[in-house]
């Protein structure tokens, strides 16, 4: 644990107060909102990704974190990212101290206002994936995406273009918005490229 802490240190003060949220999505994106779940005991800070179905109508086989859009019985952006980990994983809420958020992103093909919230485990958890949206979880430990291999690439989608930011870590390559909470993240936590 001693050798996690400074990370946690940084990790804490990276973040933004979670009363400081946006009130409201821009018009015309739907709000919605992820899960960094960081596992505090291990050395190298371990971070939760899943790898999205195939079958999904949006972003199919694409690496995330746990996450989604949000309902009107959620309270606010961590309620909704709470309530879709527990959906997706079999997260339980009262498992995850949150700590704060990252900046919200719009993510042009889904046409949501997505916002990460940053959160550490409070001890063990059994994670489950949900048979549909999740085709498996794994970690990587953010000590490792410090150092990974980082590319920015121009593409064109949807007759959009723009910047996408690449990561190389643990055998998977990280891109798109997850790719760009990453570099946001990596960046607080004092990565310069």
């Amino acid at each position: 644990m001693t050798t996690a802490r400074p990370v946690i240190d940084r990790l804490r003060q990276a973040v933004r107060d979670p009363s400081d949220a946006a009130e409201r999505a821009p018009d015309g994106l739907r709000p919605a909102s992820v899960l960094l779940l960081c596992d505090p005991t291990t050395a190298g800070v371990p971070l939760l990704f899943v790898l999205r179905s195939e079958e999904l109508r949006q972003h199919p086989g694409q690496i995330a974190f746990p996450g989604g859009g949000a309902e009107t019985s959620d309270a606010d952006v961590v309620a909704t990212a709470l309530r879709e980990a527990g959906e997706e994983l079999g997260i339980q809420p009262d498992s995850v101290e949150v700590l704060g958020l990252l900046t919200p992103f719009s993510t042009v093909v889904s046409g949501r206002w997505l916002t990460p919230v940053v959160g550490l485990q409070r001890g063990p958890i059994d994670l489950r994936t949900d048979d549909f949206e999740i085709a498996e979880w794994f970690h990587v430990d953010i000590a490792d995406l410090m150092v990974a291999p980082h590319t920015v690439r121009d593409i064109e989608r949807n007759g959009m273009r723009g910047s996408v930011h690449y990561y190389e870590a643990s055998g998977r390559v990280i891109w798109g918005v997850t790719g760009a909470i990453v570099h946001e993240l990596l960046e607080r936590l004092g990565r310069t490229d």
